[in-house]
């Protein structure tokens, strides 16, 4: 499969699932929005597509080529270890999975990293377009992590994609501002993260802010001790101390690279 190709899926995927959450979020709101919604979808929709532009670089001089070596060559530690294809894309998933749970943990605990990933977490609300509000110093640094990943595990393209589709609709999934319902919400999070779950993520309470890691499967904050479940009243306030740069689009992209910078 091609660059285009692989675009194309996953762009496809993410405006089919940016709009159904937009929807649900509409119509079963969780929070009341205290900035005018067209203001922040405005803002979400810039970034995406500034990241998007710039992160074709990455993608189609690191990316790709690790991916395409990978597949070719069938190189990597998965491929000693399972001759089937359905269990070695079971345990690609898993090793993906695994990855970016400590990618995103390594986004909080390592300061260097936490400037830019602080810009996620400076939103004072979260929506749908909370999901793609990522530093594009992050989105690069994240695509070197996951093709020495990609390289080592010996992840093809098709499982990256598979992985890639999923994480996508399951980040516009838990930063979406859907109300479920308390039993469904109960359930599903027993095994994939919910809004609730990863509201938890973002309250400006810190203990619930440096835990809850996960991406799509929860039981890596179980396995690793790091879930806790943030107070009702804590989940109505998100966000860090910084609440002026919110929707402020060249204060986000300057602020890593400013010699002094927010701590946890």
């Amino acid at each position: 499969m091609n660059l285009e190709a692989l675009t194309t899926l996953k762009v496809s995927f993410f405006l089919l699932g940016f709009f159904v959450f937009f929807l649900l979020e509409t119509y079963y709101p969780n929070r009341k929005w205290t900035t005018p919604r067209y203001k922040r979808l405005l803002f979400h929709i810039v970034i995406a597509v500034f990241n998007s532009v710039l992160m074709r670089i990455p993608i189609i001089f690191i990316l790709m080529p690790i991916l395409i070596l990978v597949t070719e060559s069938q190189y990597g530690l998965l491929f000693i270890f399972s001759d089937l294809d359905s269990i070695k894309f079971l345990l690609s998933f898993i090793v993906l999975d695994i990855s970016l749970y400590w990618w995103h943990r390594f986004n909080h605990t390592n300061q260097f990293l936490w400037k830019f990933h602080y810009v996620h977490h400076v939103d004072t609300h979260m929506d749908v377009g909370t999901s793609v509000r990522f530093h594009v110093g992050e989105l690069i640094l994240s695509t070197m992590y996951k093709a020495i990943i990609i390289y080592i595990f010996g992840i093809t393209v098709a499982e990256y994609l598979f992985y890639e589709i999923l994480l996508v609709l399951s980040i516009q999934f838990h930063h979406s501002n859907t109300k479920l319902p308390a039993n469904l919400e109960k359930v599903i999070s027993k095994i994939l993260v919910t809004p609730q779950y990863h509201t938890n993520h973002h309250t400006t309470a810190r203990k619930s802010r440096e835990a809850n890691y996960s991406s799509i499967l929860t039981i890596w904050d179980k396995l690793f001790l790091s879930y806790s479940d943030a107070k009702e009243e804590e989940r109505l306030h998100m966000g860090l101390e910084n609440r002026a740069l919110e929707l402020k689009l060249v204060d986000n992209i300057i602020y890593p690279f400013k010699k002094d910078v927010d701590r946890q």
